[in-house]
């Protein structure tokens, strides 16, 4: 019986190389990750007129090379994994070379492919592979064409060199660009925070332009800087530091994991099914004018955004080397683009941030894609994913409320400074204005101390009035943009109307009508209730239509004594048509009967429209079990320590504040509500404060649902100066 063995085609190598990987680069920078588990410390490419077809391409190492058999039972033999029998290098690394169909891409480049290489075990002898394809694509099947492995003693380092020669196509500007980034971007721009023991070097003009912006030191320049752990038993903690590397805020799991966004499960899952990670992401300041701190105005922003157009983004780090595509431009595989478009309070981008991931993956959880361009979108992956967004989550979380913070107290604090400094100012002027006309003229050194105290003063109202300006403009920002929401609303409202008048009219025609050819109970059976419903529905959209136009009156921005208790009933039946079509019933408690609360019809609107309307979002909620929808608006006046202040309490039967902590509710953009804004209990909180009052949220109250507090600084009825 006569054996036979399976043979190949010459094709069948073009397909696994040049078609499977899509860039040349993929290609040569499996040559390069050979070259790391060689255990070297310098790789280096060479280009000879390579510009135009022809030219050649040169891979070098300083690695501990490869003795004959190696060369030929290793490097020869495609699809086999180095890692499957030994794990790690000699100077411990993790391999990270795969099955040879990148290596077979990369030889493929040309017309022939040299090897020479020297092993640390037999330095004395330099071994030569030639690989001429012209030869193999010519042949019938690839085996037919023998390789000879050349052995001669000689001189010389250890190490391994892949020459390729009579190049296919041309490297183009944009393919020189792509690989010098890939070469770059390998080991990244964080090797001066690790001090990476591998580098690697191209010749090539575009490298040496990359080089000077991708490896330029400019970690240092960041504002804020989150590292984010995934342990063995996939549990997920996170440190957010300052410019500075003081610790802002510091989380555990359950918080670190929990779901932020849209419906469903937001709790923290048992834990994450991916390899344990770290995740790094250093978030810069672009917009320095904005802010005050003087390390800001010796920051080299120009510098910086050259930077981060060339490394920008989240970049996955594989056993210490980079993963392409993860990062590149246009990779934006975190989403946080995305993230920052739908919900733009202080999230870092692509254009103002850089991150990694590092991952060594012990037990090979992540697979690389055939191509080698990154890995299958297996469980593993996925929810490496997931741990980063949660982790940056979680980071937006604490700088919006860091930010907020900020804003909150810094308009009553310059507005306090404001008026000390007005008061000192005056005093002054009237300490240097003449009494009469006799009094001497300023000269002397006495004189001059004067002059000099009142530039001074001056000076601090000057600098007074200017804090209290930009501590004002974020909230100017915020409401400019309500302002236009409003205003256009308005519009649209005001023309709303009119086409709802009119389908009621023509409804009621139509109806008339009708009932002109058939009998009454016909038109009970088939017409009535479409009729009614027609009616109410255009009832529904005049009366939300006149709505937003009731609440921008002009004479409602007045300040003027409002009466709370008799201001929230007709305030609540505004909403009423609103609240009946859902089934929700408001009970009223009001017992601050005459209470005075110095301010404008149109804030205490605001005030209790926005918690109205969050009770009673609270019912669409896929948890809100209890079928009865009750919202209570209830009243007292309470004296304390010589003061009063009047209590407004609103109480829902929902399922109360869940997923979101009772401090992050009232920060713009923070919601659990699909689609929602996260502005109106932002807008009640800062109307609040400019009243002088006080706010409070509570999970549950009185009726099982959220609870909202707000005291407001206010008279009892009669009071002098009410």
């Amino acid at each position: 019986m006569t054996q036979h063995h399976l043979r190949f085609a010459p094709q069948i190598l073009a397909r696994l190389g040049e078609e499977l990987v899509p860039h040349a680069d993929l290609g040569i920078m499996e040559l390069v990750r050979n070259a790391y588990d060689a255990d070297a410390t310098h790789c280096q490419l060479r280009t000879s007129e390579a510009e135009q077809p022809g030219g050649t391409l040169v891979i070098s190492d300083d690695g501990d090379g490869m003795t004959a058999e190696q060369l030929a039972n290793g490097f020869l033999l495609i699809g086999k994994s180095g890692k499957s029998s030994n794990t790690h290098t000699r100077k411990f690394r993790r391999k990270v070379g795969e099955k040879g169909l990148g290596r077979i891409a990369a030889l493929r480049l040309g017309t022939q492919a040299t090897i020479r290489t020297r092993s640390v075990d037999n330095p004395d002898f330099e071994h030569t592979l030639t690989i001429d394809w012209d030869s193999i694509d010519g042949s019938e099947a690839v085996e037919d064409v023998p390789l000879t492995v050349a052995t001669q003693r000689c001189e010389g380092q250890t190490g391994t060199t892949v020459e390729i020669t009579g190049l296919r196509q041309g490297i183009t500007k944009q393919d020189a660009d792509r690989l010098a980034r890939s070469v770059l971007m390998l080991t990244g721009p964080f090797s001066f925070a690790d001090g990476s023991e591998f580098r690697v070097t191209c010749d090539s003009s575009e490298f040496e332009y990359l080089s000077k912006v991708i490896t330029g030191d400019l970690l240092q320049w960041a504002e804020f800087r989150l590292v984010a752990e995934l342990n063995e038993q996939g549990k997920a903690s996170a440190t957010l530091y300052n410019w500075r590397g003081e610790v802002i805020k510091a989380a555990g799991h359950d918080d670190v994991g929990r779901r932020r966004q849209g419906r469903g499960n937001r709790g923290a899952p048992l834990c994450f099914s991916a390899p344990p990670a770290i995740f790094e992401m250093w978030m810069f300041n672009l917009n320095p004018g904005a802010s005050k701190e003087v390390r800001l105005t010796q920051q080299p922003t120009p510098d910086i955004k050259t930077w981060l157009r060339q490394v920008g983004g989240a970049h996955l780090y594989h056993r210490q080397l980079r993963v392409q595509p993860y990062g590149d431009m246009g990779n934006d595989w975190l989403l946080i683009n995305l993230r920052r478009a739908a919900s733009p309070e202080v999230r870092p981008s692509t254009n103002n941030s850089v991150g990694r991931i590092q991952v060594e993956d012990s037990e090979n959880l992540l697979q690389p894609k055939t191509d080698r361009s990154g890995f299958v979108d297996n469980p593993a992956f996925l929810e490496l994913q997931e741990f980063a967004k949660r982790a940056l989550d979680w980071s937006a979380d604490q700088r919006l409320e860091l930010r907020e913070q900020r804003r909150i107290g810094a308009a009553p604090k310059a507005r306090d400074r404001v008026k000390e400094a007005e008061k000192q100012f005056q005093n002054l002027l009237e300490a240097i204005s003449p009494k009469d006309s006799g009094a001497p003229t300023l000269d002397g050194s006495a004189d001059s101390a004067v002059l000099e105290s009142f530039t001074a003063g001056a000076s601090e109202v000057f600098d007074s009035q200017r804090q209290e300006i930009e501590a004002l403009r974020e909230d100017l920002l915020l409401y400019r943009t309500l302002a236009t929401v409003g205003t256009s609303t308005a519009v649209f409202a005001h023309e709303a109307m009119k086409p709802a008048a009119r389908i009621i009219n023509e409804v009621k025609t139509v109806s008339r009508r009708v009932k002109q050819h058939v009998s009454e109970d016909e038109y009970k059976e088939r017409f009535h209730s479409s009729v009614e419903n027609s009616i109410d529905s255009a009832k529904t959209l005049e009366t939300f239509a006149r709505l937003p136009l009731t609440l921008l009156t002009k004479n409602k921005r007045q300040i003027t004594n409002v009466d709370f208790d008799r201001e929230c009933p007709a305030i609540v039946r505004l909403f009423s048509r609103y609240l009946d079509e859902r089934g929700i019933r408001v009970e009223y408690d009001l017992d601050a009967e005459g209470a005075i609360v110095r301010s404008t019809i149109a804030d205490i609107e605001s005030i209790l429209s926005n918690l109205i309307v969050n009770a009673a979002h609270a019912f669409t909620r896929t948890d809100a079990i209890r079928p009865e929808r009750t919202v209570r608006v209830r009243t007292r006046l309470v004296a304390e320590g010589g003061t009063t202040r009047l209590c407004l309490c609103v109480d829902d039967s929902g399922p109360g504040i869940k997923e979101i902590s009772l401090s992050a509710i009232w920060l713009p953009g923070k919601t659990t509500r699909d689609n929602g804004t996260g502005l109106g209990l932002t807008i009640v909180r800062d109307i609040v404060a400019d009243l002088g009052g006080t706010q409070e949220a509570r999970e549950h109250g009185e009726l099982g649902g959220a609870r909202i507090m707000v005291w407001l600084p206010a008279q009892a009825a009669g009071v002098q100066g009410a």
